[in-house]
């Protein structure tokens, strides 16, 4: 797979939450955050790559606060205009790019991240990045894709990974120091696989949590 640049979100925000396949999934990513980590009413939450905000605002209701973080200003935009337009408290967004800046002082409960690692170069800095940023006692959910031939994504631009094991992820969770670490199947689509026809792919939940 040939990489040529970033893939531009801010040009695709706005046409966003027009794929139906794309609620389904967060919808089902979030039932699996909710179902395997325990938030509580005061707990301080993070979503990266929170994109149009369809994870950050289904978690929203079971927490006390959630940042909405991205690189992307359009895509921020666009959640800006959700919380505008329906009167939400306790979301705010943040412009955060862990590839290019160091984390903020800012400690959380509970950091989600899906279907980002994907785009991310280098996964281990990320994911020891975002365990920084837990307080103990915190929880750390990624959801991405199974190892997929390359075939999920019709245009490469800005995929640096073909999917990923499992185990793999899982491990880097360990390494990291965390505990308590799972990994299951959050959800399974079918879509057009690059002249193939319809090829099902699976999203994994790998789940763990900070010592304290």
């Amino acid at each position: 797979m040939t990489i040529t640049s970033r893939r531009d979100f801010d040009t695709e925000a706005g046409a966003w939450d027009n794929v139906p396949a794309r609620i389904a999934l967060a919808r089902a990513i979030t039932q699996a955050i909710l179902e395997r980590v325990p938030t509580t009413p005061g707990m301080h939450a993070l979503d990266y790559g929170a994109g149009t905000g369809l994870i950050t605002l289904g978690i929203q209701p079971h927490v006390g606060s959630i940042a909405a973080a991205d690189s992307s200003p359009g895509m921020l935009a666009q959640i800006e205009g959700k919380i505008a337009a329906s009167g939400l408290a306790g979301v705010r967004t943040l412009l955060l790019d862990l590839e290019r800046e160091p984390p903020p002082g800012d400690q959380f409960g509970l950091i989600v991240s899906a279907m980002t690692m994907h785009h991310i170069q280098d996964v281990p800095a990320l994911v020891a990045a975002l365990t920084l940023m837990l307080r103990p006692g915190g929880w750390l959910a990624v959801a991405d894709i199974d190892p997929d031939d390359g075939e999920f994504h019709e245009d490469p631009t800005g995929v640096y990974h073909k999917g990923f094991e499992r185990a793999g992820m899982a491990g880097l969770f360990v390494t990291c120091g965390l505990e308590d670490v799972t990994c299951e199947t959050a959800h399974t689509l079918e879509k057009p696989a690059k002249g193939k026809g319809l090829r099902e792919f699976t999203v994994f939940l790998v789940a763990g949590r900070k010592p304290g």
